[in-house]
Formats: C-alpha cells, sequence, structure tokens
C-alpha cells in the first residue's frame, strides 16, 4: 500500500463517484434515504484518515504484522537491513570405508551431497559441505566404528537452499552426487537443525528496532544486533549485564555480560583422555555439551548410568566455551584396568557457542569494560495431554492436525516466551473441525496438572513428540 499523493481532482472524482453510487437497499425495500449531500464526503475522508494511520503504524511500526510487506521493507531499508530469505539446515554427516585407511583421505570443502529421492514427491534436497577433513591413515583406529563396522569420519554439512524445506531427518543424506575416492557411503545420524523460513513482518520490525536501540557493538544491544544480522544459525539473543538478577558473574568478573544463545550446530568430536580413576571429573575439551554418544577404554565400551555418569556444569561459566561438561566413572561400575589408560569419548557440542566466542574475541570486535560470554540457552520441557472431541471432518486427520499445530507453536517460542494455556486454546480453534479441546495436562516435564508455565529470559520451551500426548473422545 504505497502512500501515493491524491490532487484536489482526485479527490473531485472520488466524491463524484460517492454522490453517482447507489445504495440496493433504497432499490429493494423501505429504508432511510441515501444523503447526497453529506455520505461521499464523510467516505473520502474515511479514506483519506485510513491512509493517515495506516502511514503513523508504519512509522512506529506497532501492529506490524498488518503492514504491506513492500512497505516495510522500504522502512528498514533506511538502516540497511534486508528482510531475512532463510537460513540452511545444518548437520554432521559420516563419510564411511569398509577398510582402515592406509593413505590419508581428504574430504574436500563444497562437495556435494543429497538425501534419497522421495518417492511420493519426486524431491530431493542438496546439500555441500563446510569443512575440509581428512582421514588420517596413522590414526585409523580412532575412526572405527563397532556398531556399524566401518571406518567413518564425520563431516559438517549445509544444505544449499534455505527454509523448512530444507529440514531433513536421521539416515537421508546418503546420496554422494560425485565419486570421492576413499569412501564408499556417506550419511547423517541426526536431523538437520535450523532451516528457517523467510522473515515475518512482526520479525523484521523487532530486529529493525532492536538495530536502532543499539546500533554499536560496543553496548549489550548493538551486539544482540550484530550477532542475530551475521549468524544465521542464531535465533534468539538475550543479553544479562549490570545489576540483572539473573546475572551468575558479577562477584568475579567486572563488566561481565552474558549473551544466551538460541540455536546450536551440533558437531561430534573424539576426545583420548587419560583415565584419572573413579569419581573423578573428567572436563570435555570442548563446550558446552549436547551429549555423550560413547565411552571406549581397549575393547570396554562403558554404559552411561552404570560405569559413568554424565555431569552438567552448573557454575558461573556453565553453558559456554568456559564451562565443564564431561564425564565421571562411578564406584562399583566397569573402569579401565590402570590409571592413565586410555579412554575415547565420542561426544556431540554446540559449536556455535565456540564460533560466536571466537569471533568476537577477535580485537576489531573488542568492546571496552563488557568481558561476554556466550551461553547457549536452556530448553524448558514441556509435557502436555489433553481430550480432543471431533465436530465434523475426519477425526485422525484433526488430531494430527492439532498434535502438529500446538508443537509447531511451542517449538517455535523464543527466549523468555511463556507457554499459556490461552494462547494454545487459539492455536487449536484455528484447526476446522474441532468442537472441543480439554486439558489434562499442561506442564514443566516431570510436573502434573495445568497451569501456564512461566519461561526465564534465558530459557526457551520445547516439547517432544513423545510428551504430547492428544486422545480422541
Amino acid at each position: 500500500m504505497a502512500i501515493e499523493r491524491i490532487s484536489k481532482s482526485d479527490f473531485a472524482t472520488l466524491i463524484e463517484s460517492g454522490v453517482n453510487s447507489r445504495d440496493p437497499e433504497i432499490d429493494t425495500s423501505i429504508g432511510p434515504i441515501r444523503d447526497l449531500r453529506i455520505d461521499p464526503f464523510a467516505e473520502v475522508l474515511e479514506f483519506q484518515n485510513n491512509r493517515v494511520v495506516y502511514l503513523s503504524q508504519l512509522n512506529s511500526l506497532i501492529n506490524a504484522k498488518n503492514l504491506v510487506p513492500d512497505d516495510l521493507d522500504k522502512i528498514v531499508y533506511n538502516e540497511t537491513i534486508v528482510r531475512w530469505g532463510g537460513s540452511v539446515s545444518v548437520t554432521v554427516v559420516y563419510f564411511s570405508r569398509s577398510q582402515a585407511p592406509t593413505v590419508d583421505i581428504p574430504v574436500p570443502i563444497n562437495f556435494p551431497l543429497a538425501t534419497v529421492e522421495d518417492p511420493k514427491t519426486g524431491r530431493s534436497v542438496q546439500f555441500r559441505t563446510i569443512e575440509t577433513q581428512t582421514m588420517f591413515s596413522a590414526m585409523a583406529t580412532t575412526y572405527y566404528n563397532a556398531d556399524t563396522a566401518k571406518y567413518e569420519l564425520p563431516v559438517t554439512v549445509a544444505s544449499v537452499l534455505t527454509g523448512v524445506d530444507t529440514k531433513v531427518g536421521a539416515f537421508t543424506i546418503k546420496v554422494m552426487r560425485r565419486t570421492l575416492p576413499g569412501f564408499d557411503s556417506v550419511h547423517n545420524k541426526l536431523a538437520t537443525s535450523s532451516g528457517r523460513v523467510i522473515e515475518t513482518n512482526q520479525e523484521l520490525a523487532d530486529r529493525y528496532l532492536l538495530h536502532i536501540k543499539g546500533a554499536q557493538l560496543g553496548t549489550p544491544t548493538g551486539n544482540e544486533a550484530y550477532t542475530l544480522d551475521n549468524f544465521s544459525a542464531v535465533e534468539d539473543v538475550y543479553s544479562v549485564y549490570g545489576n540483572n538478577t539473573y546475572l551468575t558473574r558479577e562477584e568475579e568478573d567486572a563488566g561481565a555480560c552474558d549473551v544466551w544463545i538460541l540455536g546450536s550446530t551440533p558437531l561430534t568430536r573424539i576426545y583420548d583422555v587419560a583415565y584419572p580413576g573413579v569419581e573423578v571429573l573428567i572436563p570435555l575439551d570442548r563446550q558446552p555439551l549436547i551429549e555423550i554418544i560413547s565411552v571406549v577404554s581397549g575393547a570396554t565400551t562403558f554404559i552411561e548410568g552404570t560405569d559413568y555418569e554424565v555431569v552438567s556444569d552448573t557454575g558461573a561459566y556453565s553453558r559456554s566455551s568456559s564451562g565443564q561438561d564431561g564425564i565421571r566413572f562411578i564406584s562399583g561400575g566397569s573402569v579401565p584396568a590402570n590409571i592413565r589408560d586410555s579412554v575415547s569419548v565420542t561426544y556431540q557440542y554446540n559449536a556455535l557457542i565456540d564460533i560466536l566466542t571466537s569471533f568476537f574475541t577477535q580485537s576489531k570486535y573488542y568492546a571496552i569494560g563488557m568481558d561476554k560470554l556466550y551461553r547457549w540457552a536452556y530448553a524448558i520441557d514441556i509435557e502436555i495431554s489433553g481430550e480432543l472431541k471431533v465436530g465434523s471432518g475426519n477425526p485422525d486427520y484433526i488430531r494430527t492436525t492439532v498434535i502438529s499445530i500446538i508443537s509447531t507453536y511451542i517449538n517455535d517460542l523464543k527466549l523468555g516466551a511463556d507457554v499459556e494455556e490461552f494462547d494454545l486454546d487459539r492455536e487449536i480453534a484455528k484447526v476446522a473441525g474441532v468442537d472441543n479441546f480439554t486439558w489434562v495436562q499442561l506442564s514443566i516435564k516431570g510436573g502434573n496438572g495445568v497451569g501456564d508455565i512461566t519461561v526465564a529470559p534465558y530459557q526457551y520451551p520445547e516439547i517432544a513428540d513423545a510428551d504430547l500426548v492428544v486422545s480422541l473422545v
């Protein structure tokens, strides 16, 4: 809706049109006669007033979701901000071979891969490697996976296109689009992360206002704006500093600013370390930890919960690249035979936090008086169950749709977004055919009852498929 100029003659034409317009009600029924002296002028004034109101909303960005996208794009471009077209999907694939390597085998950057073609849609998602990795013959045993009886090299990949359509599940990226000497197969063990759709009006307006609030990297809001603008894997940012009650480092670091990040880039790594003994923490060499995949010493594979436990750091530097997540062998379980025996820990960590820390440590991004610590936001796991009554339509289809609506709504929420029953009711009511939905449980996982869930600014809500149960009644 461009705000174009309307001349005197244009207004005259509008008024003439109003005078000459006919009211079908007058032609078919008895009623009030149209006032040809007042009504046409009133309609034109209303039309012009609506244009002024729209212009006011455009300038203030109030009700951004109702603005014409092209108009909003022109406003934010004044600050050289462009609407995001979406982000790529990222995961780790494993190039594998049956025999131990006798020479070093490289995987180059930008090597093309793809998912297996969907037999129903004929669709295939294209990926490329975004790093160069090499399987070294001298370290052959470290690549061996006893579960698959293959030698595997992990490499990070990203989709060629952007958006939610690039999200794929585990074990779907299996096609090497050209021959790669030394490897006979490839696969991804985890689903992709990221893969964001084009930015909405409200998201664009929020980013624009954040940019205005802090245009300099030397301020916490400026740092937030720069991080969101330049790292597509970052979905949301929250900075804690000064006398904020959520700051955990105020007594230890002058100028402390904790930057909480929603987003992840999972990478798998193998850490070889000397066994220190029972009940002694073994901190991992990359932080923060996502999950332990395996712990092996010699021919023995140890079992989590029986032989060792995963220890999550809860201190002032937890969830950062300076954290102390790790494992600890348990008394009474199986342990390596001797102190200082080699232990190989295969684990996955959030490399995004490490990337941000390294990037903003560069001298040109130094902010005087601000000690930034990038930390991975905590997930709050939600549990939901309810009873669905269908008024019309296919009950199974409507049930599936309701589950999808609830899951998408919760998992799209950002940092500090509360989960409220009223908001979920509104989303469920959008599904055609729903007669009624009765809540049985709406709580943090492990809890019970039905109630709104408060989420701290450094947390975000999420719900797993297994924790969302909807029954038909």
